[in-house]
């Protein structure tokens, strides 16, 4: 049965983050310090490596889906939960089915077993490297999704589900398998979602169809959900320098650098008449402090994963976090304990409101 509902222009929403100036800067850092080359080395092997699985993975599916009138193509997105980041690789939304598929790409090349632990090996010529599950990845993304439609009002979506897609060289070990789990080489991807639509029978569709047309998943909701995600997508900032143990002086200035960072980045609602009254340097970069009109302080950092943790750990107990604006939110008398925890500071400066 053919259902449709409407003409829908092609919807490849967001192709992958470029990562050239991410291995520029590593190469750079390589010069600063030559202790920390080969570990630099392997870092931008990696990002290389799966750069090389998502492209390959987003080549397939773009040629086969990219003209699709039902499907909404989102690759390379992360987005923000409560105090924390989503990184899906692609996302795949069915207009008519209310679905959506989360792949997370594994650029393995060689074999992938699971034992009946759950835990997840990669065997490169008959020697064992334990990985982290994949599809225990996948399915965290999955939730992190849901969390995120659920803050912002998106109901359109009924169903999100995980899979796992690995590079066509590779070899899967399906004899143990998670229940539930979908490990699929990308170059057979487009094969194994059409037999998941097929496998929807006429009942079921006709179902389907009034599921859509009560949810209101229209062209245009998908459309709007598409281009939220999109717009609320967060490029990856990492302090490369400080993870490697490079001094901030070996960076020439990377500290400023993560201030413009901050200084760039829009301000929250509530900061909008507020007062900027301090920037917290951290080993991972730098913290802004602004006074808002009811007498609290607002605490915001840059997206950066080590950042966000250091935050947090300062904030908790002290401070509320508020989702809608992505900031935190603490009083007078207690923004000096955050302080001493994010910056060492004497708890006796008076950064008080009245």
């Amino acid at each position: 049965m053919n259902l449709q509902v409407g003409v829908c222009a092609t919807v490849i929403l967001k192709e992958a983050d470029d990562h050239s100036a991410e291995i520029a800067e590593l190469e750079r850092l390589k010069g600063l310090a030559p202790k920390a080359f080969k570990a630099i080395e392997r870092e931008i092997r990696n990002i290389r490596s799966g750069a090389s699985g998502e492209e390959s993975a987003a080549h397939f599916i773009n040629r086969e889906f990219g003209r699709s009138e039902r499907l909404a193509i989102i690759h390379d997105l992360r987005i923000g939960t409560e105090d924390d980041f989503a990184q899906i690789d692609h996302l795949l939304i069915h207009r008519l089915q209310a679905t959506a598929w989360v792949l997370e790409t594994k650029n393995y090349s060689g074999r992938l077993s699971c034992n009946e632990h759950g835990d997840w090996t990669v065997w490169y010529g008959g020697k064992p490297q334990p990985v982290p599950s994949p599809v225990a990845q996948a399915e965290r993304q999955c939730r992190a999704l849901e969390c995120w439609l659920q803050q912002h009002g998106m109901g359109w979506i009924s169903e999100v589900r995980p899979v796992v897609l690995v590079s066509p060289k590779s070899s899967v070990d399906r004899r143990i398998s998670p229940k539930g789990a979908s490990i699929v080489k990308s170059d057979h991807f487009a094969t194994w979602l059409r037999d998941q639509w097929e496998g929807i029978g006429t009942g079921t569709a006709l179902k389907m169809l009034s599921r859509h047309v009560m949810r209101g998943m229209s062209e245009a909701n998908l459309r709007d959900l598409g281009d939220r995600l999109v717009g609320a997508h967060v490029p990856a900032s990492r302090d490369w320098a400080a993870k490697f143990g490079i001094s901030l002086d070996a960076q020439e200035g990377g500290c400023s650098k993560q201030r413009q960072v901050l200084q760039d980045l829009p301000a929250a609602q509530p900061e909008k008449s507020g007062d900027l009254l301090k920037v917290v340097e951290t080993p991972h970069g730098c913290i802004k402090i602004a006074r808002i009109p009811d007498g609290r302080f607002s605490i915001r950092n840059a997206p950066d994963e080590q950042l966000i943790e250091l935050v947090r750990a300062a904030c908790r107990g002290r401070a509320k976090w508020v989702p809608r604006y992505r900031n935190w939110l603490v009083t007078g008398d207690r923004l000096p304990e955050v302080l001493e925890v994010l910056s060492g500071c004497s708890t006796s400066e008076p950064l008080a409101a009245s």
